[in-house]
């Protein structure tokens, strides 16, 4: 299991629930976890004073060490109060090259490497499985002269692919080469790019000394599907996703002791894409999910498709890898754009108006029904504020609700999920059985316990089944769901210590992580026979 490196990342108090096993004398004791959700801040201005002491009122405060011209006295003075820092750094885009063109590029050194470059896709034409793939790809057939990280997919001209929107030239995660760069490169000097080693450390170029890194621009490995051929702004890179496990995972490896939040790819938490089978999700601590309903856009208030998805289909299968033994806490980014009648910038600064209202519900969405932890500021996220922190509800007073990551919307905007309740099946086993079951959410995370009776559930005189056994339960992956079938449940857990050839009756409720220990009162059950 993940070791976490401060007691805000999870605060896992563990509190006793007594419940009678059906007699006066006879009792039993379940544990379980209380969680308290992380504050974060996100600001890519300049960092003076008010900066520093602004992001003092939170857990996490991820900040742009170039665009901030961060220095290490400023992070020790973050750092004083309790606050993590976490430094940004671009991974599937090289920052370097910004502006540049590829002449300019093949006139420096730093950017030619070993001349392999650019790279492209080596599966045969035809073939779409990641599995196929070359981490390193192969050079371009439009030549080469470029380092080997480069990409050329989008045009195979033998000429590095840039963003057409950043101008910087696209990358490849996972070139071990192109690890070697970002771990070395610097802040001061031609780079002009603080790197790994000078944003994790204290003895290498500025020393910045930060808590943890902020991946950015994971997208660039996106499926090809997700950008249409005539897209400007196309990438044809998912061939480089796998390489994106091992990136992750060396620097873990370097710097164990460090944080990591990668921004978006959520491609890498969906089941039914093969990007699921190269997951990073054991190295990563937090997952930071941007527009989840406010978006930058200032034409419309936000995209009622995009949120009714990242709501409908993104949201519980992100629930559930997050909750898994291995998982993160997701932090989510709303913006505070729209059109102009609506004054969210105003609203962020605390001045009434409508937009207080819409901001207010971005919140909730974020935090109360999605349970993630919430952030709004504006479009270049230089409004610094503190509006979640005064607008927020801390306490949890709400039962956890069902869901499903099963959809079968085929409308756009997609529909609700139709929810699998508690306990879907029981497969018996020696002295014991296999449970299934779905994903239900909350705004502080949720626990599932098994109920289990030998004879039928009286829910009419004891509702909330305090008469009877229960197990919490420790949830595993399900081979269907690994596989990617459309339809499969989530979870599954190994129930033991049931007598062979005694039926049970079991019924799963969820509990939330508050203090409360709210829990809903399904009535869904089911009966199995142990071998």
């Amino acid at each position: 299991m993940k070791k976490w490196t401060a007691l805000f990342l999870a605060v896992m108090m563990m509190t006793s629930i007594l419940v009678s096993c059906g007699s006066d004398e006879e009792e039993f004791a379940i544990e379980l976890p209380v969680v308290k959700k992380p504050t974060y801040m996100i600001y890519y201005g300049v960092v003076d004073e008010d900066v520093v002491e602004n992001a003092k009122q939170y857990d996490i405060a991820i900040l742009h060490p170039r665009q901030g011209d961060l220095k290490r006295k400023q992070v020790e003075e973050i750092q004083s109060a309790g606050t993590k820092v976490l430094g940004y750094i671009a991974v599937g885009e090289d920052l370097r090259t910004a502006g540049m063109t590829a002449a300019d590029l093949l006139a420096d050194e730093r950017f030619t490497g070993d001349g392999s470059g650019p790279k492209v896709d080596a599966r045969a034409e035809g073939e779409t499985s990641l599995a196929a793939a070359d981490i390193k790809g192969v050079t371009s057939p439009g030549g080469s002269g470029f380092a080997s990280y480069y990409l050329d997919d989008n045009d195979k001209d033998g000429k590095p692919d840039f963003n057409p929107y950043f101008t910087c030239a696209y990358t490849n995660i996972g070139d071990p080469a192109w690890y070697d760069v970002l771990d070395g490169i610097q802040f001061d000097g031609d780079d002009n790019v603080p790197g790994i080693r000078e944003i994790l450390t204290t003895d290498f170029g500025r020393g910045l000394g930060c808590d943890g890194l902020f991946l950015d621009t994971v997208d660039t490995c996106a499926p090809d599907s997700y950008t249409s051929d005539d897209d400007p702004g196309k990438t044809r890179f998912e061939w480089t996703a796998p390489g994106v496990k091992d990136f992750v995972a060396r620097i873990k490896q370097n710097y164990p002791e460090k944080l990591i939040c990668q921004n978006r790819g959520l491609f890498f938490y969906n089941h039914l894409l093969e990007h699921y089978q190269y997951s990073p999700r054991e190295k990563v601590d937090y997952l930071f999910f941007e527009s989840y309903m406010l978006d930058s856009n200032s034409s419309q208030l936000f995209n009622e498709g995009f949120f009714a998805d990242n709501k409908f289909n993104q949201l519980p299968k992100l629930s559930v890898e997050a909750s898994r033994a291995d998982g993160f806490t997701v932090l989510s980014l709303g913006y505070a754009e729209g059109p102009g009648k609506y004054g969210l910038k105003k609203a962020l600064e605390g001045k009434m108006g409508v937009g207080l209202a819409i901001l207010r519900e971005d919140i909730a969405e974020a935090e109360n029904t999605a349970g993630f932890s919430h952030y709004i500021t504006n479009a270049n996220l230089t409004q610094l504020n503190d509006f979640v922190l005064k607008n927020r509800i801390e306490t949890d007073e709400d039962e956890p609700v069902w869901s499903s990551v099963y959809n079968n919307s085929t409308e756009w905007p997609p529909h609700e999920p139709e929810p699998r309740v508690g306990i879907c099946a029981a497969i018996p086993a020696k002295g014991g059985a296999t449970v299934y079951w779905d994903v239900a959410l909350d705004k502080t995370g949720v626990s599932y316990v098994l109920f289990y009776s030998e004879k039928p559930f009286d829910f009419a005189a004891d509702p909330e089944l305090k008469k009877v056994k229960k197990i919490l339960l420790s949830p595993t992956i399900t081979p269907e769901y690994e596989k990617g079938q459309y339809d499969a449940l989530p979870y599954q857990a190994e129930v033991d210590g049931l007598e062979s050839g005694k039926e049970y009756y079991l019924v799963i409720r969820a509990f939330d992580k508050s203090e409360n220990h709210n829990g809903e009162r399904n009535t869904v059950y089911l009966t199995v026979t142990p071998n």
